[in-house]
């Protein structure tokens, strides 16, 4: 057995800069590679990890690392997992990337997250302890909607935090938000320091902000960490690599309309 520390050491050893994200004195019994992928100097790895948790139990999680490598890649084909579609079936598109008031735009996270957890094997229970809850094979998945990156949303957060406490680390805790909300009040710069501000706190407790995009609701991008189940993993490494692009590009159209409206 080995330490997350001594672990992250012998990554560095071998040429690949990555930490588990999980604390430095933590015992780990086992560690599997599962997926690697090596993009330049960029490797992002899917690890299943079994380790020894606050509690004194063995667990198991699957966990994603992304850092720096010196290891260069052998040209290969491209990985299957990317030519994958991103879910079985497809909602449709929205005509308009703006939403005409909160409710409405609460509504469309909770179709869109629902239905991508459902195509995941996921079926929805009630449970009053969080907005939706999920679940497949035992493991939950508390889910709450915000509209807003914004105070009401800090308390939507800490609701998450207080259930992983009740929970435990078995399960996963997530909350929805739409990638843009400019529409509803919140400017992008305040979207952005929200997520700065918040983060670490949230990414320390696993607790997951997942961003659903304004057109498409099978694109749902991480915010903080991903969810600790394989499928998800696989499917928001395909979205994070999107994120910036589709940002990007939001933030180009956006000083268009502005300068043809000037």
């Amino acid at each position: 057995m080995m330490t997350v520390e001594e672990i992250n050491k012998t990554f560095a050893e071998q040429g690949i800069h990555v930490e588990l994200p999980l604390p430095p004195d933590r015992v780990v019994k086992n560690i599997e590679i599962l997926e690697k992928q090596i993009d330049g100097d960029d490797v992002k790895l899917l690890l299943n990890v079994k380790f020894i948790d606050e509690k004194g139990k063995e667990v198991s999680d699957i966990l994603f690392c992304q850092g720096k490598t010196k290891i260069k890649r052998e040209k290969k084909a491209t990985p299957s997992s990317v030519l994958e579609p991103l879910k079985s079936q497809m909602l449709p598109r929205r005509e308009k990337i703006i939403f005409e008031d909160e409710a409405k735009a609460e509504a469309y996270l909770r179709q869109a997250i629902s239905h991508l957890l459902q195509d995941k094997g996921y079926h929805l229970i009630k449970r009053a302890e969080a907005g939706l809850y999920f679940e497949k094979e035992g493991r939950g998945f508390f889910i709450n909607l915000a509209a807003r990156l914004d105070e009401k949303a800090v308390e939507k957060a800490k609701e998450l935090v207080e259930l992983r406490r009740k929970h435990g680390s078995s399960h996963d805790y997530g909350l929805i938000v739409p990638a843009f909300q400019e529409s509803l009040g919140l400017p992008l710069n305040l979207q952005d320091r929200w997520v700065f501000t918040n983060e670490e706190y949230l990414s320390a407790h696993r607790i997951g902000v997942y961003a659903v995009d304004n057109l498409d609701p099978n694109r749902i991008y991480p915010l903080t960490i991903y969810p600790g189940v394989k499928e998800f993993i696989r499917y928001f490494m395909i979205t994070t690599q999107q994120w910036q692009l589709i940002r990007s590009r939001y933030v180009l159209d956006r000083a268009e309309r502005r300068n043809s409206k000037a």
